[in-house]
């Protein structure tokens, strides 16, 4: 039988989205006493834009050779490209950019790989065990996810990282144009190869399914409080005040996981860390009258389409960039030019874009764990491409931390203060 609420201790979960929800839930499952901030509500940041993916193939961290190359060519091109770096932000980006060039070399690449590869082999586990199987699978769909290819020649010159995945025991299958033909019929005949990722989950609304996980905490008495949080107050005694909308809450943990708003937190609380916001952009075509059966990755224009219950959606970009610039809508352009290239007559009428920010740390990992300087002050952000994809995972983690419980993996190599700029304490 629970304990009576009045003597449950507090936990404040900052944050609502993916990870925050997903907290939330496993928080309030172990018996604590939950609120959530969020001044948009749940499910209502970066992830209510993306395509829906659980991404448990990515298995190696963007902070790698080839990730510095891209990055250092953004850094000096002023193209309108799927990879941006602001350029009036540049020289404070450039602390920033150095962090990822040292988080990328051979060492820590692998250690990275081996640590998401446990990461991923956790993530649809973890939703599912907070959901309730039959509740995931009302929202999720083993769909699978396709990379397509125009060329055999653009086909092969990835087979290294085909290689990579299946070293690491990610499910894959080299397809030709036949297979492509029968599984997507609507994709023009301009694809040669693809592979395809069988395993792959996808949900067709994120915001509904994000919306179901904080559902769990809140019927099992969670709160919201929607409304954005000022700051947090680490007192003597060893519990928190938080201050939001001129009002102070008590609470005996705090989780930190507002995405890129998080790393404010992160330095007022003394736990700096090499952090940027990342935006990504999309638009969504509610009768394009194109038919996909799952996700696809359309390698030259790197761009990936999904089917969502709101119609076929288009998203890209990597743009680093604080958080207070304006969107560049040029890039939803680019993104509707490329879908009309691809699809011939894509019906645009009644498109939408999107934009919305991701939270990157530079060595691909995100930050999930207890704060070496005030113990119930936890964090859980810095996801990039992985939000909800690790949601369940972070969740998981967060709450086995708080209630003193051995996590369901080792938790060291997401410290905050792994960074050589926070001192281990």
């Amino acid at each position: 039988m629970s304990a009576p609420k009045t003597s449950r201790k507090k936990a404040i979960v900052v944050g609502a989205g993916a990870v925050g929800a997903s907290s939330a839930a496993y928080l309030q499952r172990d018996g604590f006493d939950v609120t959530m901030f969020d001044p948009d509500g749940i499910g209502r940041g970066c992830g209510e834009g993306t395509v829906g993916i659980f991404a448990t193939n990515i298995i190696a961290p963007a902070s790698s050779e080839g990730g510095v190359k891209a990055m250092l060519a953004a850094a000096k091109s002023d193209k309108l490209d799927t990879l941006m770096v602001n350029k009036p932000h540049l020289p404070d980006f450039l602390p920033w950019l150095a962090s990822f060039v040292s988080a990328s070399g051979p060492q820590t690449f692998e250690a990275g790989k081996k640590v998401l590869q446990e990461a991923q082999s956790l993530a649809v586990s973890t939703v599912r065990d907070i959901m309730g199987g039959a509740a995931f699978d009302a929202h999720a769909e083993e769909r699978g996810w396709m990379f397509a290819y125009e060329s055999e020649e653009a086909f092969q010159a990835a087979q290294g990282d085909r290689d990579l995945r299946k070293r690491h025991g990610v499910v894959l299958e080299e397809i030709g144009e036949a297979e492509i033909r029968e599984l997507e019929p609507d994709l023009p005949s301009i694809f040669k190869r693809a592979t395809l990722f069988p395993r792959a989950y996808h949900t067709a609304d994120v915001r509904k399914m994000v919306s179901a996980i904080g559902d769990v905490a809140l019927r099992g008495g969670a709160t919201l409080q929607q409304r954005a949080v000022d700051a947090v107050q680490c007192l003597s005694d060893g519990s928190f005040s938080v201050m939001a909308g001129g009002e102070t809450f008590a609470a005996d943990v705090v989780v930190i996981a507002a995405g890129p708003h998080s790393s404010k937190f992160a330095d007022d609380l003394g736990s700096p860390i090499p952090h940027s916001a990342e935006r990504g952009y999309g638009v969504t075509f509610p009768k394009a009258a194109i038919k996909l059966n799952r996700p696809v990755t359309f390698t030259k224009q790197k761009m990936v389409a999904a089917p969502m219950a709101a119609g076929l959606h288009l998203i890209s970009t990597g743009e680093f960039a604080p958080l207070e610039t304006a969107p560049d809508y040029r890039h939803t352009d680019n993104l509707t030019a490329a879908g009309s290239s691809i699809f011939a007559g894509l019906n645009t009428e009644g498109a939408s874009r999107w934009s919305g920010w991701r939270s990157t740390v530079t060595d691909g990992l995100p930050v999930i764990g207890e704060s070496p300087r005030h113990k119930g002050l936890m964090f859980a952000f810095g996801h990039s491409h992985l939000g909800l994809t690790l949601a369940g995972l972070s969740g998981s983690l967060i709450s086995a931390l708080a209630m003193g419980r051995k996590p369901v993996m080792d938790v060291a190599p997401f410290r905050v203060d792994r960074f050589s700029l926070v001192p281990k304490v």
